[in-house]
């Protein structure tokens, strides 16, 4: 998600002994949807890691599909119940607003990670196990997904420490030099989260096509079941990506720019939801073609096929346990014949008997 801001209602800090709210928390409009979300999506992201937990333990896997998305869709859940215990405590007046955008950015940094799983999980494991049983080889394919997974992991952490720096100076940029310092800042970190999302695009994409393309060559991946859940695959990560760079052009312009267009904000909060909602069906879908039966029988099935690389063969084997010694019991085994291989002489230079009377004769001068 974007940054979010400080909110609008609340009670002051600190509070009364009081554990309800007062009547002022959640009049604003901006922690009304947020809290929507939070519910929402902790609810969905709950039962997505419910069911991910099952359809793990009966059913194989490739532990690289499985381990990446367990531990994304665990971080979502944690992400989602974290921002909405202290967006509650921030309207309470538990903690102050400051504290709480800064409390933020733990989710920030770990969304960072819960999407980096994601995306590495479909674009690098789940497309070269499709490609396997196309009997493609996936190792290009491979090689350039983790490069795009790796420079959108990397660049948005980048955008992430922004966040951070900008939040930190947020609180106490009096003076000219520190506010061109943090202008400075939003825009590097609208550049750096726009490339990020460029990245992501063009990631998915090409997710997209190599997830569809290896259809035509393999009956497994025509199974019913297994093919629509490809193309619903394909479909949500084009979506996930292509709002994920919308959400971020919008946000730029909603929390930096603090425009107060009423349709751009509803654009804004828009995006947030369908941003929020991809990512859930990516992760679903993923989920789904992972632990799929075809999928996986496929896969060894295409590994059986292989032929096996030659054993050397030996003419007398070895027991097993020896009695004694680990020798070769060659008297309980008839040999080979081989042709009779000719001995070879060795190489011996003429030699002459010495006669001191006899002299030869010397070739005649030309």
């Amino acid at each position: 998600m974007a940054p979010r801001r400080g909110g609008g209602g609340g009670g002051s800090f600190g509070g009364s002994s009081s554990a309800s709210c007062s009547s002022s928390a959640f009049t604003s409009t901006n922690d009304q949807i947020y809290l929507g979300y939070f519910i929402a999506f902790f609810v969905i992201d709950s039962v997505l890691l419910w069911m991910a937990s099952r359809l793990f333990k009966l059913k194989r896997s490739d532990p690289f599909v499985r381990w990446p998305l367990m531990l994304s869709v665990i971080l979502n859940v944690f992400i989602h119940g974290w921002n909405l215990l202290f967006l509650v405590l921030g309207e309470c007046g538990a903690i102050g607003i400051n504290l709480n955008v800064k409390l933020s950015l733990v989710s920030g940094f770990l969304s960072v990670i819960a999407t980096s799983l994601l995306v590495g999980a479909v674009m690098v494991p789940i497309c070269k196990r499709i490609h396997q049983v196309a009997n493609m080889s996936p190792r290009l394919i491979a090689t350039l997904h983790g490069l795009l997974v790796t420079g959108f992991a990397v660049f948005y952490f980048i955008a992430a420490c922004l966040i951070a720096a900008i939040t930190t100076m947020e609180s106490g940029f009096s003076t000219y030099r520190r506010r061109r310092a943090l202008a400075s800042l939003i825009v590097a970190w609208n550049g750096v989260v726009t490339f990020t999302g460029v990245v992501l695009l063009l990631g998915m994409l090409s997710t997209a096509f190599n997830l569809v393309s290896p259809m035509s060559r393999s009956k497994v991946l025509q199974s019913s079941s297994l093919r629509r859940n490809i193309l619903c695959l394909a479909l949500s990560s084009i979506c996930f990506g292509a709002f994920f760079l919308a959400d971020r052009i919008v946000a730029y312009r909603v929390t930096w720019k603090q425009s107060s267009n009423y349709d751009l904000l509803v654009s804004y909060y828009a995006m947030e939801a369908l941003c929020l909602f991809f990512h859930s069906l990516t992760f679903l879908f993923a989920l789904l073609v992972a632990t799929s039966t075809a999928l996986t029988d496929g896969v060894q099935s295409v590994a059986q096929e292989q032929p096996a690389q030659p054993q050397s063969n030996y003419a007398y084997p070895i027991q097993s346990n020896p009695p004694d010694f680990n020798v070769p019991l060659m008297q309980q085994y008839p040999q080979q014949s081989y042709p009779p291989v000719p001995s070879v002489q060795p190489y011996q230079q003429p030699h002459q008997l010495y006669d001191p009377h006899h002299h030869p004769v010397p070739a005649p001068y030309h």
